[in-house]
Protein backbone atom coordinates (compact mmCIF):
# COMPACT_ATOMS: atom_id res chain seq x y z
CA UNK A 1 0.00 0.00 0.00
CA UNK A 2 1.47 3.62 -1.04
CA UNK A 3 1.71 6.01 2.04
CA UNK A 4 0.20 9.55 0.93
CA UNK A 5 2.00 12.58 0.75
CA UNK A 6 1.79 14.76 3.91
CA UNK A 7 -0.28 17.56 3.58
CA UNK A 8 1.12 20.66 2.24
CA UNK A 9 4.47 18.82 1.64
CA UNK A 10 4.51 19.41 -2.45
CA UNK A 11 5.52 23.27 -1.99
CA UNK A 12 8.70 22.48 -0.10
CA UNK A 13 9.65 20.42 -3.38
CA UNK A 14 10.72 23.23 -4.64
CA UNK A 15 13.72 23.57 -2.18
CA UNK A 16 14.67 20.27 -0.43
CA UNK A 17 17.37 20.39 2.06
CA UNK A 18 18.09 16.74 1.18
CA UNK A 19 18.42 14.62 -2.43
CA UNK A 20 17.40 11.08 -1.96
CA UNK A 21 19.57 9.25 -5.31
CA UNK A 22 17.98 5.91 -6.19
CA UNK A 23 19.68 3.79 -8.63
CA UNK A 24 17.79 0.92 -10.17
CA UNK A 25 18.01 -1.55 -12.97
CA UNK A 26 14.79 -3.87 -12.84
CA UNK A 27 14.10 -2.81 -9.21
CA UNK A 28 9.98 -3.23 -9.26
CA UNK A 29 10.01 -6.07 -6.73
CA UNK A 30 10.73 -4.15 -3.43
CA UNK A 31 11.04 -0.60 -5.29
CA UNK A 32 7.58 0.71 -3.96
CA UNK A 33 8.04 -0.79 -0.38
CA UNK A 34 11.63 0.94 -0.42
CA UNK A 35 9.79 4.47 -1.18
CA UNK A 36 6.93 4.66 1.19
CA UNK A 37 9.83 4.54 3.92
CA UNK A 38 11.17 7.91 2.24
CA UNK A 39 7.10 9.14 2.09
CA UNK A 40 6.68 8.46 5.82
CA UNK A 41 9.96 10.15 6.95
CA UNK A 42 8.51 12.63 9.13
CA UNK A 43 10.97 15.92 7.55
CA UNK A 44 9.06 16.70 4.57
CA UNK A 45 11.83 18.71 2.84
CA UNK A 46 13.50 16.03 0.66
CA UNK A 47 13.26 15.12 -3.41
CA UNK A 48 14.05 11.64 -4.56
CA UNK A 49 16.12 11.43 -8.03
CA UNK A 50 15.40 7.91 -8.95
CA UNK A 51 17.81 7.44 -12.35
CA UNK A 52 16.76 3.97 -14.14
CA UNK A 53 19.46 2.28 -15.77
CA UNK A 54 17.51 1.00 -18.28
CA UNK A 55 15.31 -1.16 -16.77
CA UNK A 56 12.47 -3.80 -18.41
CA UNK A 57 9.93 -4.01 -15.71
CA UNK A 58 7.95 -2.03 -14.15
CA UNK A 59 10.26 0.02 -12.38
CA UNK A 60 9.37 3.64 -14.39
CA UNK A 61 5.50 2.80 -13.70
CA UNK A 62 5.93 2.07 -10.38
CA UNK A 63 8.10 5.81 -9.65
CA UNK A 64 5.55 7.68 -11.95
CA UNK A 65 2.59 5.93 -10.02
CA UNK A 66 3.27 7.73 -6.50
CA UNK A 67 2.18 11.10 -8.21
CA UNK A 68 4.09 12.50 -5.86
CA UNK A 69 5.98 16.05 -7.19
CA UNK A 70 9.01 15.38 -4.80
CA UNK A 71 10.16 12.48 -7.00
CA UNK A 72 11.90 12.74 -10.32
CA UNK A 73 12.18 10.26 -12.36
CA UNK A 74 15.17 9.86 -15.27
CA UNK A 75 15.80 7.26 -17.74
CA UNK A 76 19.54 6.65 -18.92
CA UNK A 77 20.16 6.43 -22.31
CA UNK A 78 22.34 3.39 -21.53
CA UNK A 79 23.32 0.80 -18.77
CA UNK A 80 25.78 2.58 -17.09
CA UNK A 81 28.40 1.03 -14.31
CA UNK A 82 26.80 1.82 -10.68
CA UNK A 83 28.90 4.82 -9.72
CA UNK A 84 28.66 6.61 -13.22
CA UNK A 85 24.75 6.21 -12.63
CA UNK A 86 25.25 7.76 -8.89
CA UNK A 87 26.90 10.53 -10.26
CA UNK A 88 24.53 11.27 -13.47
CA UNK A 89 21.55 11.40 -10.53
CA UNK A 90 23.17 13.62 -8.19
CA UNK A 91 23.89 15.87 -11.69
CA UNK A 92 20.39 16.32 -11.71
CA UNK A 93 19.69 17.09 -7.79
CA UNK A 94 18.71 19.95 -6.03
CA UNK A 95 19.67 19.89 -2.26
CA UNK A 96 22.60 20.42 -0.34
CA UNK A 97 22.82 17.08 1.40
CA UNK A 98 22.41 13.84 -0.62
CA UNK A 99 20.92 10.77 0.72
CA UNK A 100 21.00 7.27 -0.24
CA UNK A 101 18.09 4.49 -0.47
CA UNK A 102 18.81 1.65 -2.88
CA UNK A 103 15.66 -0.29 -4.01
CA UNK A 104 15.46 -3.22 -1.74
CA UNK A 105 16.19 -1.35 1.82
CA UNK A 106 13.81 0.83 4.38
CA UNK A 107 14.48 3.72 6.16
CA UNK A 108 12.93 4.53 9.87
CA UNK A 109 10.27 6.85 9.66
CA UNK A 110 12.72 9.49 11.63
CA UNK A 111 15.79 8.77 9.83
CA UNK A 112 16.19 12.14 7.61
CA UNK A 113 14.48 14.18 11.08
CA UNK A 114 17.62 13.01 13.13
CA UNK A 115 20.22 12.99 10.55
CA UNK A 116 19.39 17.05 9.77
CA UNK A 117 19.37 17.55 13.19
CA UNK A 118 23.02 17.24 13.25
CA UNK A 119 23.69 19.70 10.85
CA UNK A 120 22.59 22.03 13.09
CA UNK A 121 24.97 21.11 15.69
CA UNK A 122 27.90 21.53 12.47
CA UNK A 123 28.04 25.35 12.14
CA UNK A 124 31.36 25.41 10.89
CA UNK A 125 30.34 22.64 7.91
CA UNK A 126 33.26 19.98 8.99
CA UNK A 127 31.19 17.66 8.76
CA UNK A 128 30.55 15.98 5.49
CA UNK A 129 29.08 12.54 6.38
CA UNK A 130 25.95 11.30 8.42
CA UNK A 131 25.21 7.89 9.07
CA UNK A 132 23.41 5.53 11.29
CA UNK A 133 23.23 2.11 12.76
CA UNK A 134 21.57 -0.10 10.50
CA UNK A 135 20.26 -3.94 10.83
CA UNK A 136 20.16 -6.61 7.95
CA UNK A 137 17.02 -8.26 7.68
CA UNK A 138 16.35 -11.35 4.88
CA UNK A 139 13.13 -13.84 4.14
CA UNK A 140 14.43 -15.49 7.74
CA UNK A 141 13.90 -12.03 9.43
CA UNK A 142 16.49 -9.37 11.55
CA UNK A 143 19.93 -10.94 11.33
CA UNK A 144 21.57 -8.40 13.12
CA UNK A 145 23.48 -5.23 13.04
CA UNK A 146 25.59 -4.86 9.54
CA UNK A 147 28.18 -3.34 11.45
CA UNK A 148 28.31 -6.56 13.73
CA UNK A 149 31.82 -5.80 15.07
CA UNK A 150 29.91 -2.48 16.70
CA UNK A 151 27.10 -4.07 17.96
CA UNK A 152 26.90 -3.06 22.27
CA UNK A 153 28.83 -0.26 21.37
CA UNK A 154 29.20 3.48 19.66
CA UNK A 155 30.28 3.60 15.87
CA UNK A 156 32.58 5.50 15.46
CA UNK A 157 32.21 9.71 14.59
CA UNK A 158 34.58 12.69 13.91
CA UNK A 159 37.76 11.37 12.35
CA UNK A 160 36.83 7.58 11.17
CA UNK A 161 39.22 7.20 8.01
CA UNK A 162 41.35 4.56 10.08
CA UNK A 163 38.46 2.67 10.91
CA UNK A 164 37.40 2.55 7.76
CA UNK A 165 40.81 1.84 6.31
CA UNK A 166 41.27 -0.92 8.73
CA UNK A 167 38.21 -2.61 9.07
CA UNK A 168 36.31 -2.03 6.39
CA UNK A 169 33.41 0.27 4.69
CA UNK A 170 31.63 0.28 7.95
CA UNK A 171 28.96 2.70 6.55
CA UNK A 172 25.95 1.07 5.34
CA UNK A 173 24.91 2.94 2.49
CA UNK A 174 21.18 3.29 3.28
CA UNK A 175 22.17 5.07 5.98
CA UNK A 176 24.37 7.80 4.66
CA UNK A 177 23.91 11.51 3.92
CA UNK A 178 26.27 13.42 2.82
CA UNK A 179 26.69 17.04 1.98
CA UNK A 180 27.07 18.64 -1.53
CA UNK A 181 30.08 20.67 -0.37
CA UNK A 182 32.05 16.93 0.21
CA UNK A 183 30.64 15.14 -2.70
CA UNK A 184 32.20 18.25 -5.22
CA UNK A 185 35.48 18.20 -3.08
CA UNK A 186 36.22 14.56 -3.42
CA UNK A 187 35.76 14.98 -7.26
CA UNK A 188 32.60 12.38 -7.17
CA UNK A 189 33.14 8.76 -7.58
CA UNK A 190 35.57 7.01 -9.96
CA UNK A 191 32.71 6.10 -12.78
CA UNK A 192 34.30 2.75 -13.33
CA UNK A 193 33.16 1.38 -9.89
CA UNK A 194 30.37 -1.17 -9.41
CA UNK A 195 30.77 -2.82 -6.03
CA UNK A 196 32.70 0.03 -3.98
CA UNK A 197 31.76 3.18 -5.08
CA UNK A 198 29.90 3.56 -1.54
CA UNK A 199 33.21 2.62 0.61
CA UNK A 200 35.29 5.22 -1.76
CA UNK A 201 32.87 7.63 -1.74
CA UNK A 202 33.00 8.02 2.74
CA UNK A 203 36.58 6.97 2.60
CA UNK A 204 37.29 9.58 0.24
CA UNK A 205 35.28 12.37 2.29
CA UNK A 206 36.94 10.77 5.59
CA UNK A 207 40.04 12.10 4.46
CA UNK A 208 39.16 15.43 3.91
CA UNK A 209 35.80 16.16 6.41
CA UNK A 210 34.20 14.74 9.89
CA UNK A 211 31.92 11.94 10.50
CA UNK A 212 28.51 12.20 12.64
CA UNK A 213 26.21 9.28 13.48
CA UNK A 214 23.48 8.36 14.77
CA UNK A 215 23.75 5.64 17.30
CA UNK A 216 20.22 4.20 16.98
CA UNK A 217 19.06 2.15 14.67
CA UNK A 218 17.90 4.52 11.94
CA UNK A 219 17.71 1.92 8.26
CA UNK A 220 17.19 -1.85 7.59
CA UNK A 221 19.23 -3.31 4.73
CA UNK A 222 17.85 -5.98 3.07
CA UNK A 223 19.85 -8.99 2.44
CA UNK A 224 18.73 -11.44 -0.62
CA UNK A 225 20.19 -13.46 -3.40
CA UNK A 226 19.13 -10.77 -6.35
CA UNK A 227 21.24 -8.15 -4.24
CA UNK A 228 24.36 -7.07 -6.56
CA UNK A 229 26.73 -7.16 -4.01
CA UNK A 230 25.68 -10.54 -2.65
CA UNK A 231 26.30 -12.13 -6.58
CA UNK A 232 29.45 -10.24 -7.26
CA UNK A 233 31.44 -10.69 -3.60
CA UNK A 234 34.67 -11.28 -5.96
CA UNK A 235 34.78 -8.10 -7.62
CA UNK A 236 33.76 -6.38 -4.33
CA UNK A 237 36.64 -7.19 -2.73
CA UNK A 238 39.26 -6.51 -5.50
CA UNK A 239 37.03 -3.18 -5.44
CA UNK A 240 37.54 -2.48 -1.70
CA UNK A 241 41.43 -3.66 -1.93
CA UNK A 242 41.69 -0.55 -4.80
CA UNK A 243 39.93 1.79 -1.97
CA UNK A 244 42.97 0.64 0.39
CA UNK A 245 45.25 1.20 -1.88
CA UNK A 246 44.74 4.47 -2.70
CA UNK A 247 44.75 5.51 0.43
CA UNK A 248 46.99 3.18 2.08
CA UNK A 249 50.15 5.78 2.41
CA UNK A 250 48.14 6.90 5.33
CA UNK A 251 48.66 3.82 7.04
CA UNK A 252 51.64 2.36 8.64
CA UNK A 253 53.43 0.25 6.39
CA UNK A 254 52.86 -2.53 8.35
CA UNK A 255 48.87 -1.97 9.17
CA UNK A 256 48.93 -1.63 5.52
CA UNK A 257 50.63 -5.04 4.52
CA UNK A 258 48.50 -6.53 6.83
CA UNK A 259 45.42 -4.84 5.55
CA UNK A 260 45.88 -5.84 1.86
CA UNK A 261 46.77 -9.86 3.25
CA UNK A 262 42.55 -9.73 4.33
CA UNK A 263 41.44 -8.94 0.90
CA UNK A 264 43.80 -11.27 -0.55
CA UNK A 265 42.05 -14.09 1.73
CA UNK A 266 38.66 -12.96 0.48
CA UNK A 267 39.65 -12.62 -3.06
CA UNK A 268 41.06 -16.17 -3.03
CA UNK A 269 38.26 -17.52 -1.56
CA UNK A 270 35.57 -15.85 -3.75
CA UNK A 271 37.92 -17.50 -6.60
CA UNK A 272 37.50 -21.14 -5.08
CA UNK A 273 33.99 -20.70 -4.45
CA UNK A 274 33.32 -19.67 -7.90
CA UNK A 275 34.85 -23.20 -9.06
CA UNK A 276 36.68 -21.70 -11.76
CA UNK A 277 39.37 -20.86 -10.20
CA UNK A 278 40.52 -22.90 -7.60
CA UNK A 279 44.32 -23.23 -8.26
CA UNK A 280 44.47 -19.38 -8.44
CA UNK A 281 42.70 -19.23 -5.50
CA UNK A 282 44.90 -20.87 -3.41
CA UNK A 283 48.04 -19.63 -4.77
CA UNK A 284 46.47 -15.70 -3.52
CA UNK A 285 45.81 -16.91 0.18
CA UNK A 286 49.67 -19.26 0.31
CA UNK A 287 51.16 -16.05 -1.38
CA UNK A 288 49.70 -13.07 -0.14
CA UNK A 289 46.93 -13.87 2.19
CA UNK A 290 46.44 -14.66 5.65
CA UNK A 291 46.15 -17.50 7.69
CA UNK A 292 45.18 -16.35 10.85
CA UNK A 293 42.14 -14.00 9.51
CA UNK A 294 40.91 -17.21 7.25
CA UNK A 295 40.95 -19.48 10.74
CA UNK A 296 39.33 -16.30 12.81
CA UNK A 297 36.66 -15.73 10.07
CA UNK A 298 36.01 -19.42 9.72
CA UNK A 299 35.23 -19.38 13.68
CA UNK A 300 33.01 -16.18 13.13
CA UNK A 301 31.30 -17.46 10.62
CA UNK A 302 30.39 -20.78 11.92
CA UNK A 303 29.55 -19.15 15.35
CA UNK A 304 27.00 -16.59 13.98
CA UNK A 305 25.39 -19.46 12.03
CA UNK A 306 24.82 -21.54 14.74
CA UNK A 307 23.41 -18.88 16.49
CA UNK A 308 20.79 -17.76 13.45
CA UNK A 309 19.72 -21.64 13.17
CA UNK A 310 18.42 -21.28 16.32
CA UNK A 311 16.82 -18.24 15.95
CA UNK A 312 13.26 -18.61 16.48
CA UNK A 313 12.01 -16.91 13.30
CA UNK A 314 7.78 -17.10 13.09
Amino acid sequence: MTVKPAPGTPAAADQPLVSVIMNGFNSARYLAEAVDTALAQTYPRWEIVFWDNCSEDKSESIMRGFGDPRIRYFRSPRRMPLAEGRNAAIARSRGPWLAFLDCDDLWLPDKLARQVGRIGTDPEGEVGLIYGRTVSFSERGEEGETVYRYQGRSLPEGDILRPLLLEGNLVPMVSAMVSRRAYQAVGGIPAHLTFAEDYWLFTAIAASFRAACIQDVCCRYRVHEGSATYRNKLASHVEALEVLQNWGRLLDPVELRRRESVYHTLIGIEKIRSGSGMLNGLAEIIARGSPQFLLRGAISTGVRKFVRRRRPFA
